[in-house]
This record gives structure tokens, sequence and C-alpha cells, in this order.
């Protein structure tokens, strides 16, 4: 077993100081004190004085297997390695395809993910890529969501002009095939939408919703924290229908004029219109993060996305613009834990929960400690536990 004491519990509403035990890889009891000379057998004793103890981070948008390659096969960028996510206080993920659908597959995604798995990572997966029709591995998407254990969903684009070019038959179709699957399966059976730049940005979403009777809770419009009106306006719009908004987080806070918005100024605005809590907040890990030309036709540099730019707009929400902690989780941990079917296993501190945790300084968002499944994975803010080939 293991006792972490001695710290304030956001779990993710605030708990006071408590003790959290954990055995088995779950969380068995909060309480103050627990003393663990009364407790069988040997207890690992982690001192959390000082800090904050938070549920593990759900990162709903990862690219296991890399992403980029529109600047030639060298600009294909790495697949990710578990420490990225453990070192950034990231225990559950999702991962998906971008772009290139045709140097990486449905299959080695569901390879790598469950090689996370494997290595203590708890992860899931959406099928498809951004195009319709979908890859896939069994030859259609229900079938994926239906036998393919960590499928959760589809991923589609729309509004990006490097496709796909999909009606609203073809979305209010490819909807109900993913709702049917979700039903027989007992899945979330969401679609993860692109949110590309076109002048129609997510009319079709909303259009489907309105003409076709779909469920407005099953997209997810990621992408979307940008200084685009209209777009703000349609993603509140389908969010007060019931639809998922997902930012994606920065590592900086963008030079005045630039077209992205961080995730914690979009959140706010959210706020504003009672929304916030239909937004998540993913990382875009493991996707390139392209520097075009002024003509926007070569790339001249590529980056790649990191989970430690949740931690950055964690601290910004927080430190910067003064919202309470466990407010500021809940995009983290307990709203995306809800959306990918997870409520009651991760996102929240309770008994009976998993034993996936995150002890931090709120004073800096700095980690010191990481637990996955009960299971140390980062101590004093050293990595303990690392990849197969790490």
């Amino acid at each position: 077993m293991k006792l972490i004491c001695n710290g304030t519990v956001y779990a993710p509403e605030n708990r006071g100081r408590a003790d959290i035990l954990i055995g088995g890889g779950k969380i068995l009891h909060l309480g103050t004190p627990i003393d663990p000379r009364f407790l069988p057998g040997e207890v690992e004793v982690i001192d959390a004085s000082g800090l904050a103890v938070v549920p593990g981070f759900v990162d709903g948008h990862q690219h296991f297997t890399g992403g980029g390659g529109e600047g030639g096969f060298h600009t294909r960028t790495p697949e990710m390695r578990v420490s990225m996510n453990f070192d950034n206080g990231v225990t559950t993920a999702v991962g998906l395809l971008g772009t290139d659908a045709l140097t990486r597959s449905v299959e080695s995604l569901y390879a790598k993910t469950e090689a996370f798995n494997n290595e203590g990572l708890t992860a899931l997966m959406l099928t498809g890529s951004y195009w319709h029709p979908s890859p896939t591995v069994t030859g259609s998407v229900g079938r994926d969501l239906t036998y393919l254990r960590p499928a959760i969903g589809v991923k589609l684009a729309l509004a990006d002009t490097r496709g796909p070019h999909i009606d609203a038959p073809g979305l209010a179709a490819l909807a109900a095939d993913v709702r049917v699957a979700a039903l027989v399966a007992g899945k979330p059976g969401i679609i993860t939408v692109h949110t590309g730049i076109r002048e129609e940005r997510l009319s079709l979403i909303l259009r489907v919703v309105k003409d076709y009777g779909i469920r407005a809770d099953m997209f997810v419009a990621t992408h979307v924290n940008r200084h685009d009106p209209a777009l703000l306006e349609q993603v509140l719009q389908l969010a007060a229908l019931g639809a998922t908004a997902d930012a994606t987080c920065l590592t900086e806070v963008p030079p005045e004029g630039d077209k992205h918005l961080t995730a914690a100024d979009f959140a706010l605005a959210a706020q504003e219109r009672g929304l916030f809590h239909r937004v998540t907040f993913s990382s875009d890990a493991g996707g390139s993060l392209p520097i075009w030309d002024s003509d926007r036709r070569h790339i001249v540099g590529m980056g790649i996305g990191s989970p430690r730019s949740l931690l950055f707009e964690l601290n910004r929400l927080v430190n910067s613009l003064g919202m309470d902690l466990s407010q500021a989780l809940c995009p983290l941990t307990s709203t995306p834990a809800a959306l990918y079917g997870l409520a009651g296993r991760k996102g929240e501190i309770r008994a009976g929960a998993d034993a996936d945790l995150v002890v931090l300084d709120p004073a800096t968002m700095g980690i010191a400690h990481v637990l996955a499944g009960g299971r140390v994975v980062k101590r004093d803010g050293s990595l303990v536990v690392k990849g197969y080939f790490e």
C-alpha cells in the first residue's frame, strides 16, 4: 500500500488537508489523519506537505504514432514515448491520426495504444483520421468501435482545405454508424472534429444537429481556441446544445495579432456564457507544429506538440487569470473523464477510483510526484518509470 499524507486534496473540488490510502491500484480511503503504524503490511509514505494532490490529467488528443509529414518524409514527427505523459502528469490519453493516413495507419495506432496500456498509461483511441470515408481496421467505423477494445469514437476534419469534403447526409450517416456501435459496445461514441479555417467553420455540425436530429453531445470540436468571433459563436452554440469544446493548449502566450488564443482565455470566454463545464483541454502531443513560409506553400520549420502545454494552461488559469484551482482542474480531469466514459474511475479522487494522482506545487504547477494505477512513475521531480525502449 501507499499513503500520500499532509497534502491539500483537490478531487477536483477542494477537500482540504487529507491523507489518501492506496492499494491494488485503487484509492481505498481519504481521511485525516491516516496513521501508517496501524495499517497491515508495508506502507510507502509520500509526504505532500505544502503541495496539492490532484487527479491525473486526461488528455483527449494525442498523436501516439506521430504526425506531420506535410513538408516531406523527413518532417514526419516520431512516435510518442510514455515518459512524455508521465513527466507531465498525464495518466490517461486518447490517441488519433491526423492529416497523414498514407504513411500511418489505424492498425499502427491500435498497436501503439495497447503498447501504452502495457507500459502503465491508460490509453484509448479514435479510429479514422481527417478523411471520409474513414480509414479503419475492420472495414467500417462501427465495427472498429464494436470490436477494438480501446476505440471509443472516430476522428474527422471539417472546413479544412486539405479535406475531406463531406456533406450533411454523409456526416449524419457517419454519426448514426457511431451511435449504433456505441450503444452495442457500451462506449461513448464520439466524433472528434478537427476544425479547419474555411469560411463554413462548424456550420455542418449545426445543420445535422438541427435537420437530422443527430445528438450534439456526440461531437467534440477541437482546435477551436482562435481569434475568430464567428467560430467562437458557433462553438458556444454547439456547447449549449451539449457538444464539447476542446481547446488546444499552448506553451506560451501568443504575440499580439496572432490567430491563436490560449486555452485558458478560451475557457474564460466559455465561462462568461455559463459553458465552462463543456470545455476540455488537450495537448495535441506528438502532432506537428509547422512553420510556413509567407504564402503558406512550404514548411520552413517544425515543432512537436507536448503534454507540458497542459501545465502551462493550468498555471495560466490559476496564477495569471485568478481561477480557483478546483475549477481550473476540470477541463483536464473530471470533464474529459466523463466525456470518454471514465467517470468514477478517472479524473476524480475518491474511494474506488483508480489511483491516478499528481502531487504538484500550485504556485508554479511544478510536479513532484505522479502515480498511475497506484504505481509511482515520477518521484521527487524525476521519472522512475519509462517506456520499454527508453
